[in-house]
């Protein structure tokens, strides 16, 4: 009675059944629905199964979806609304399951047909089913129940459907995996192809997010920009590194939500990150193989340093030996005794001590810019003389043999210099060859250019050592003896010195005991003999003549070494001048006082009262306006010299004085 009084007619003028309700959507469109047009006809005869069914799902605020009858009719609510996207709502309501959904037929037909013949509910959970939405073709998950609604006849009359979209979890879930991943296959990357291979893998991992990736240089990710079929992210957007970005060829089955964006970017983030950290590690290796080479560096010129104060000792100390002997000779053997030889010996080491404080002096002095070359035109040949004139005491001491090609050609520099750097290479050839060898000076001249050869047959160089031949200290076979001599500086200063010429200098050697040559190469420094400015020294005066002239000159020297002021006093006196002696600056102004001298030859560094005050005291005394002054200092660098002429003194003599320099000053 209550089926038959159910699916019997209502009276039109009776409300709807309340099972559809009211008030929302989709019970409006199920009322409005013309359903006599669906096999489920009108509404108002709906059997009871149907009716409690339909009441379930219209009343319900999970989304469910309500399959009726053999063509699988289609009831939904609102909460299901959301899930078809755009394109198939509201058609779909009423429409027969097959046609709405004809690209998951082959997927949900199955399942539904399951149901519907065993009569038992299905569960799935987080089952791809992709649909037609929004305009294409887009992967969806679900986790859904199938579940038989059994009609009047105890037949199973159609299927409910229970779902929930579970896409956002899915794709989250597997885009968490695909990132932790690629960081683990990241961390084992030693290289920038690693890091390509394995962003190459991870593409490979996770077709359904990615198709591709490509690591792009900033520059070239410009090609790609408005691209719809590539996202490109750029690390510079992300606060990362400026010139990379990656170009991502991305599913056309999910859409580019901000989900998927910020999967791009972590992507590119890890990537980034990554490539960070090889170049950091490249950088840190760069700075270890750096600190390694300075602390090589720094260990090779501390022991240079130690070899160079070792050997500097063992020069100074050289000379020093026979002079300290030759004094003790003059001793022992009285007043009456012959000293000529004694003092030769004297003069020989006093002299080789001044050319080595001289050339440490001009190391300190090119090294700081202060060498100004003194430039004038003369006769190459009268250079080259000097050269061998200096050089000449160790070729004869080692019984050398000195073959010589002098040209008769003039030439524009700074004699003195190239003097010294000739005969630095005839020394050091000289040292390093045999007793008996030979060393040849040659001359060659192209046009305007000079080039000076010094050649030997001594020890060579080695190989090893030949590109470091001019550096500062370096010395060839370096023995506990010290045989050689030398403090591995004039190399060093031949390099410079030529170079402030506008040269170069070279050194080839086929090896050791093979020889050596050193070659000296002066461009546009050879000068026509119509053009040849002369420059003779027309200017110095004899000393012998300066003597005679300055004979009877009442000189005061003043230094607190008593021993360097009376030796002074006896040369000057020796000389024919009328000397005398202070030995710190209160003396000299009482003997100044006294009687006031012609010339004053003044220490710079006394103590208490340094030359350049104790010279403002002097002048200030009766007739002190007229005192002639000379300084003394062991400091002979120019700024020294100017700040003695800025002082008043009309020479700065440096010590061990020069003796013609000397009576030029007095002069």
């Amino acid at each position: 009675m209550l089926a038959q009084s159910l699916t019997s007619l209502p009276d039109p003028q009776e409300p709807l059944p309340r099972f559809v309700g009211a008030g929302t959507p989709m019970r409006d469109l199920v009322r409005a629905h013309r359903w006599e047009e669906t096999p489920l006809g009108p509404i108002a005869g709906w059997p009871g199964s149907l009716r409690t069914a339909a009441s379930v799902v219209l009343h319900s605020v999970t989304p469910m979806f309500l399959w009726w009858g053999e063509q699988l009719t289609q009831i939904y609510n609102d909460a299901y609304v959301p899930c078809f996207g755009a394109g198939k709502h509201p058609a779909a309501l009423g429409q027969a399951g097959r046609h709405c959904w004809p690209e998951i037929w082959h997927i949900i037909g199955p399942q539904i047909e399951a149901v519907r013949q065993g009569g038992e509910a299905r569960w799935y959970t987080d089952n791809l089913v992709p649909i037609w939405r929004n305009g294409h073709i887009e992967d969806v998950f679900w986790s859904y129940t199938y579940t038989p609604v059994f009609d009047e006849q105890d037949q199973v009359g159609g299927v409910l459907v229970v779902c929930t979209e579970t896409t956002a979890q899915v794709l989250a879930e597997r885009r968490r995996h695909a990132l932790d991943l690629l960081a683990r296959r990241l961390l084992a990357c030693r290289s920038d192809d690693d890091v390509h291979a394995a962003v190459t893998q991870a593409a490979s991992d996770n077709p359904g997010d990615l198709l591709d990736v490509t690591l792009l240089s900033g520059a070239a990710a410009d090609a790609f920009r408005g691209s719809h079929e590539l996202v490109v992210i750029r690390a510079a957007e992300l606060q990362l590194c400026d010139e990379l970005a990656l170009a991502f060829q991305v599913s056309p089955r999910l859409p580019m939500d901000s989900a998927y964006r910020q999967f791009l970017e972590q992507f590119t983030a890890t990537v980034c990150a990554t490539l960070s950290r090889l170049q950091s590690d490249r950088a840190l290796a760069h700075a270890m193989a750096e600190s390694d080479r300075l602390n090589s560096d720094l260990n090779l010129s501390s022991r240079i340093k130690d070899e160079f104060l070792a050997m500097l000792g063992h020069e100074l100390r050289n000379p020093l030996a026979p002079i300290v002997t030759a004094l003790k000779l003059m001793k022992l053997r009285g007043q009456a005794g012959d000293t000529g030889q004694e003092q030769a010996v004297i003069q020989r080491q006093v002299d080789h001590l001044v050319r080595l404080v001289d050339d440490l002096l001009d190391v300190s002095r090119i090294a700081s810019g202060k060498v100004e070359l003194r430039k004038e035109t003369v006769p190459l040949a009268d250079v080259l003389n000097k050269a061998i004139e200096m050089a000449s005491p160790l070729l004869e001491q080692r019984q050398h043999r000195l073959l010589v090609d002098v040209p008769t050609v003039r030439w524009h520099g700074d004699p003195a210099r190239l003097a010294q750097v000739v005969s630095n290479l005839l020394s050091n050839a000289a040292r390093y060859t045999p007793a008996g060898g030979h060393v040849t000076l040659a001359t060659r001249i192209k046009g305007g250019t000079v080039q000076l050869q010094v050649t030997d047959d001594g020890n060579g160089i080695p190989p090893q050592l030949l590109p470091h031949i001019f550096d500062l200290f370096v010395q060839g076979n370096r023995q506990l003896d010290r045989a050689k001599g030398g403090l591995g500086i004039g190399l060093a200063l031949v390099r410079n010195l030529v170079q402030m010429h506008g040269g170069d200098v070279s050194a080839y050697s086929a090896g050791e005991g093979r020889g050596s040559t050193f070659t000296i190469t002066l461009p546009d420094s050879v000068v026509a003999e119509s053009t040849a400015p002369m420059a003779e020294g027309n200017n110095a005066v004899e000393p012998a003549a300066v003597s005679e002239q300055s004979t009877g000159l009442r000189v005061l020297v003043v230094d607190d070494n008593q021993d360097a002021a009376d030796s002074l006093a006896e040369l000057l006196g020796a000389l024919g001048y009328r000397p005398s002696v202070a030995y710190d600056p209160a003396q000299a102004i009482a003997l100044a006082a006294a009687s006031m001298p012609q010339v004053a030859i003044l220490d710079i560094g006394l103590p208490g009262m340094d030359g350049f005050e104790l010279a403002g005291h002097l002048r200030r005394l009766p007739d002190g306006d007229g005192l002639k002054l000379l300084a003394l200092s062991g400091y002979g660098q120019e700024n020294d010299k100017t700040r003695s002429r800025q002082a008043g003194f009309a020479a700065h003599l440096v010590k061990p004085i020069n003796i013609a320099e000397l009576q030029l000053s007095l002069a």
